[in-house]
């Protein structure tokens, strides 16, 4: 299982020190996604603004999960 920050998430862009644990990247990044989406403070409106944007594509999606793997990857198991 690992553990990350809505910060760490969000690539230190924005969000707050909420943790999520799971024992894959998608099942943390969800928990972060329902997260943001459900919030309506100022430190989440970046990534809120981005997942909520009618242009944001496939593709951009498929980047950020990309890079987020990577991360996943280095992360060490708690």
């Amino acid at each position: 299982m690992k553990t990350f920050t809505c910060k760490e998430i969000m690539n230190d862009a924005s969000g707050c020190d909420m943790a999520f644990s799971g024992n894959d990247a998608m099942a943390v990044a969800g928990q972060c996604g329902q997260h943001v989406a459900s919030s309506t403070d100022e430190a989440h409106k970046p990534m809120r603004d981005l997942m909520m944007n009618p242009n944001h594509t496939q593709a951009d999606r498929e980047k950020w999960m990309a890079w987020f793997q990577g991360e996943w990857e280095k992360k060490k198991e708690v």
